[in-house]
């Protein structure tokens, strides 16, 4: 089965899409070892990308469809890589990602699409493109505001998807959903 690519490639990759004038489209990006090496991938007649196809996939070299990939019990996704899987892989499996206690670039921020009552919020990832600012960043009370990092974020049709900030949106997401199993966490390719 395909490994992710180095750290440090995959920062490169992420750095070379910021600004490209291409739309964000949930449910789309991928890699291609065969195609075009571009995240964007088609749907409903559009070009795009979302934050899984460009951060976990596109950025590794990690194709998104992963027969056999995140089966277990704890699995809310398996055979697929996006925001619940990675975060499944890294908590139980660790096949591709683990826990990162400290920061370094090439790591991914990613939080979990939940699911209440009628209601679905949709995940979110990123990955990691400079930690000098994280000095004191702390495992236990972390505060992703001091990350650098890029991420392929929308509403559906957001251009450019991909653009550089802090991971301040992190923070914000812990505030409002503070239980541990809504919380965001900060994995590590595996190579």
């Amino acid at each position: 089965m395909t490994r992710p690519c180095s750290a440090s490639e995959a920062v490169q990759r992420a750095l070379s899409m910021v600004g490209v004038q291409m739309p964000y489209v949930l449910g789309t990006g991928d890699y291609s070892p065969n195609g075009p090496d571009v995240p964007w991938t088609e749907r409903d007649g559009v070009l795009g990308s979302d934050c899984a196809g460009f951060a976990i996939s596109w950025c590794y070299k990690l194709p998104r469809h992963r027969p056999g990939y995140n089966h277990g019990a704890w699995a809310s996704v398996e055979d697929d890589l996006n925001c619940n899987s990675a975060i499944e892989d890294a908590e139980h499996a660790r096949e591709l990602f683990t826990l990162a206690s400290a920061p370094q670039p090439g790591d991914l921020i990613t939080y979990p699409t939940i699911r209440l009552a009628g209601h679905v919020f949709i995940g979110h990832v990123c990955i990691v493109i400079n930690t000098t600012r994280a000095l004191s960043f702390q495992f236990d009370a972390p505060d992703y505001s001091l990350l650098d990092v890029v991420h392929c974020h929308g509403g559906n049709g957001r251009k450019p998807a991909c653009t550089t900030s802090d991971g301040a949106i992190w923070n914000q997401h812990d505030h409002v959903w503070p239980k541990p199993q809504h919380r965001s966490r900060l994995l590590r390719a595996v190579p």
